[in-house]
């Protein structure tokens, strides 16, 4: 018969022999549920903005959302941005160019300034690219961009993915969900809703959708 002293011992060596293992369980658990940030992945500093090292290839997500037509974009290894409807666009240090001008700029604290957009956002310490009412857009470790607030915050919006497929090596996540931001305010503003507007409250309507030309006015 086994003593209570040594039945103890045994259970808090069979304890302390499973809490690596439980730790390790309990964090993939975790990462499923909630995928660590592309921040924490990838600490990639504010600026200037970094540059693909592959042409990168963005266009519709999984939600369920009345995509306009030519919902895409491409950046390229060279800092070329190819927006919807032949408006072309270059990275420039922490600067988005179209044209020529400046119309997007990451400030020094995270924040955005320029015409590409109709709100400012700033960047989050987790990566997230929010305005000041707390919408905005988070991309993911895979590519994937959801918005924060709207009617699809549980689904992709936007999805990036390498040219060619594979693997991207996401140090340029930052200049990535600012090309996505401008094009899912510009395209699908349902997505991230501002002011009155309800989270959602206009999803399934037409979308009047302003050519490029008229976003960075």
């Amino acid at each position: 018969m086994v003593s209570p002293v040594r039945a103890s011992a045994r259970l808090a060596v069979a304890v302390l022999t499973m809490s690596p293992i439980l730790v390790a369980a309990c964090d993939s658990l975790q990462n499923a549920i909630q995928p660590p940030t592309i921040a924490k992945v990838s600490p990639e500093p504010l600026a200037p903005l970094p540059i693909p090292t592959q042409t990168m290839k963005g266009g519709r997500g999984a939600a369920d959302a009345t995509y306009p037509a030519d919902f895409a974009a491409t950046v390229k290894a060279d800092g070329t941005i190819l927006f919807p409807q032949h408006t072309t666009g270059k990275i420039q240090a922490a600067n988005l160019l179209v044209g020529g001008e400046v119309v997007l700029a990451v400030n020094p604290d995270g924040s955005l300034k320029g015409a590409a957009l109709k709100h400012h956002y700033a960047f989050t310490d987790d990566g997230s690219l929010l305005a000041e009412d707390g919408r905005g857009v988070r991309i993911d470790p895979d590519g994937s961009v959801r918005t924060v607030g709207g009617a699809w915050k549980y689904q992709s919006v936007f999805v990036w993915a390498p040219e060619g497929g594979g693997t991207w090596d996401k140090s340029a996540w930052r200049t990535l969900e600012i090309v996505a931001l401008v094009v899912i305010e510009n395209m699908l503003p349902s997505a991230i809703p501002h002011g009155d507007a309800g989270a959602g409250s206009d999803k399934g309507l037409d979308i009047h959708i302003p050519p490029p030309s008229q976003w960075f006015k």
